[in-house]
């Protein structure tokens, strides 16, 4: 019931240059007649080596850890065992390490009766060149130790370390083929809470033991100069340092003072000289405040004439200097006109990247004046339960000679509070939206199998504004145009397609079941679903969102999923409003009710659900949750309970006028006729 991704190996061929016109090659020629066996699917592809002139004698393909067959012009076949993820690792003395995991869903191709998988670039290691990973917004406190509802937690103080470690499972492939790695920590470190907090509404701390996993997960470096670092006062700031500094990690962005707050981490990378600083763009308006003085800790403030000062010291003692500051609005899609000008301010005197973080989402890519901004990151390792803050990317540098040469994004999602790689909606949810927000800035992104990539000097390809809502191809990540006649809608669930709801030890917590419980499962073929497991047939078993949907921009939505039903029942949805600040506390499941759907059982049937709620400001309504409620038409204990639910979406349709607004384009991920409720799924 998953979304098949139809990505034909011709079309792969074609785009490269070693095929004729679409279909003119034939499969067999990667696949090469070859067939499955049962429990095995054959895995074809292509490496891209044009850019760099790359040959592929001395380069190594494995899937999922088996090796792959590897011919002269770069496309490869595996015979592997079927599986949920699939990660592919390349490798040679001349190229640069690189790793890229998939889902069975948006590989499936139909012709070659396989999984393909997109061409991926690859860059030779040349004299010169360091690959820089960087990532976005991390604590490991609060919701990691307090497990909401009594669910079991993430982190038990009895098992610490190996705990830590898992959070970094799926990602330390990611980072140890990098040659240095940063990511911004957003939370004092202490034992316990060193001393009064803050006068702020969120105060964070991490566990001393936080920093020496992240050196074991192989992250070199960590920028302070954020919002947080502070939330404890001075007390805070120091447990901080001393133990950053404990665990071998470089740190930059703050300080006990002024002058260690703006001291730069100086570091040689395989010969280049790396000089990372970090800001925070805001003083904060408590009493002490969060920046660093002459007399007190906290962060280092970066007003533009700080940003200039200090990428000038560093360029003029003989570093590159990067710079990541952390500013914007908190779940804004762009920067600000404060936040802009001093990103670009560190490109003027010499930074070849900068890296932005803090609102929790992720924004664009800009390349100005040959040198590249990544305004947001977004979230890299946080407990925040909003599904828009679990879409989110990693990015990979390229410089040459302390030049920006190349980026690479890595599509993320935030799942049981870690990063694992986003694939299916997930991967679509991620980078069409950092597709589009580029391109808005003058940057066009180019693919590289499920990531995207952008060059100093990009290629001649690019990808189209638009295209018509025919269904998220992995070979093409930009946003649906608006057909005459049709109104679009933008999904609020990218993981209903249940492809990501575990990877490995993580499991997806954003559903709650009442007189239930949930599993998340796979058919024969590696598709996921989600199972709902009543308590008893007498009763009704419910199924909700954790959080409520806070990003709401209109009033009108529907509900649809494809949903099996053991034997006939009814399920209705019901919509709990968020209850404003000082009500009384109510019933999770309690709510509106929407509407009932009687149905058969026994086999997948679709569940469909228009509705619209009140308006509570410019247009929009009131953060809200849906809650389905199965009942059976009969309570006989020994008849199977197991409901399967699949391809879950709430999708919102903005008003006419955010239907036509350019900036609004990306968000469109469903299609529907102006004059009727019958959807076009992309």
């Amino acid at each position: 019931m998953a979304r098949a991704i139809r990505l034909t190996i011709c079309a792969v061929l074609a785009w490269l240059g070693l095929a004729g016109p679409l279909g003119a090659h034939p499969v067999d020629a990667l696949v090469g007649g070859d067939k499955a066996g049962p429990g095995e699917v054959l895995v074809a592809g292509m490496l891209d080596g044009r850019r760099d002139r790359v040959g592929f004698e001395e380069v190594s393909v494995s899937i999922n850890g088996q090796a792959a067959e590897l011919h002269h012009d770069g496309h490869f076949v595996a015979k592997v065992p079927i599986a949920p993820y699939y990660r592919l690792n390349i490798g040679g003395e001349g190229i640069f390490a690189m790793v890229q995991t998939f889902g069975i869903a948006e590989l499936r191709d139909a012709i070659c009766r396989c999984l393909a998988i997109p061409a991926i670039e690859l860059v030779a290691r040349k004299k010169g060149r360091i690959e820089l990973f960087f990532a976005g917004d991390s604590m490991a406190g609060r919701r990691y130790f307090k497990a909401p509802r009594g669910e079991k937690p993430v982190l038990d103080r009895a098992t610490l370390d190996r705990d830590l470690d898992r959070l970094f499972t799926a990602i330390k492939p990611y980072i140890a083929t990098s040659d240095f790695a940063s990511i911004n920590l957003e939370s004092v470190v202490a034992a316990e809470q060193p001393a009064p907090r803050a006068p702020k509404k969120y105060t964070f701390f991490s566990p001393p033991e936080l920093p020496r996993a992240l050196a074991r997960a192989g992250v070199d470096h960590v920028s302070l100069g954020n919002n947080h670092t502070a939330d404890y006062r001075d007390a805070g700031v120091r447990t901080t340092l001393d133990a950053i500094d404990a665990a071998g990690v470089l740190r930059s962005g703050a300080g006990m003072d002024v002058t260690e707050a703006e001291r730069a981490a100086r570091v040689n990378v395989k010969g280049q000289k790396l000089g990372i600083f970090g800001f925070v763009g805001w003083r904060g308006s408590w009493t002490p405040n969060q920046v660093a003085s002459e007399t007190k800790g906290g962060a280092a403030w970066g007003k533009r004439s700080d940003v200039e000062r200090i990428t000038t010291r560093e360029r003029r003692a003989g570093y590159i200097p990067i710079m990541e500051f952390h500013g914007n609005v908190e779940y804004g899609d762009r920067p600000t006109s404060m936040s802009l000008p001093r990103f670009r301010a560190a490109i003027e005197k010499g930074a070849p990247v900068v890296v932005g973080h803090h609102p929790h989402v992720t924004h664009g890519l800009e390349i100005y004046r040959g040198g590249l901004i990544a305004h947001s990151l977004g979230n890299f390792l946080f407990d925040q339960e909003h599904p828009h803050a679990h879409v989110s990317y990693v990015l990979k540098v390229w410089l040459e000679d302390g030049k920006f040469l190349r980026a690479e994004a890595v599509p993320i999602q935030l799942l049981d509070y870690r990063p694992v790689p986003a694939v299916g909606g997930m991967r679509e949810a991620s980078l069409t939206r950092l597709y589009w927000l580029s391109s808005e800035m003058g940057t066009v992104l180019a693919r590289s199998g499920g990531h995207a990539v952008v060059w100093n000097k990009p290629s001649g390809f690019a990808e189209p504004e638009c295209q018509q809502p025919t269904g998220f191809r992995l070979a093409s990540f930009a946003p649906s145009c608006l057909a005459p006649g049709e109104i679009h809608g933008r999904n609020m669930v990218p993981r209903g397609d249940f492809e990501s709801a575990r990877f490995g030890l993580a499991s997806d917590r954003f559903w709650v079941p009442r007189d239930a419980a949930i599993d998340f499962r796979r058919r024969e073929n590696g598709e996921g679903y989600m199972a709902l497991l009543p308590d008893s047939a007498k009763k009704p078993a419910y199924v909700y969102s954790r959080s409520y949907f806070r990003d709401v921009y209109s009033t009108r939505f529907t509900l649809e999923s494809a949903i099996r039903l053991p034997r006939a029942g009814t399920v209705e949805l019901i919509v709990k409003s968020r209850p404003h600040e000082g009500d009384p506390a109510t019933s999770s499941i309690k709510g509106e009710s929407i509407g009932a759907q009687h149905l058969s059982g026994g086999s997948w049937e679709k569940l469909h659900f228009d509705f619209t709620l009140p308006e509570e400001r410019k247009g929009a309504a009131r953060a809200f949750r849906p809650i389905l409620k199965v009942t059976f038409d009969d309570s006989d204990p020994r008849r199977d309970r197991t409901i399967e639910i699949d391809d879950f979406a709430l999708i919102e349709w903005p008003d006419e006028a955010s239907q036509r607004d350019p900036h609004q384009a990306w968000r469109w991920t469903h299609a529907k006729p102006a004059t009727s409720s019958v959807l076009a799924q992309r």
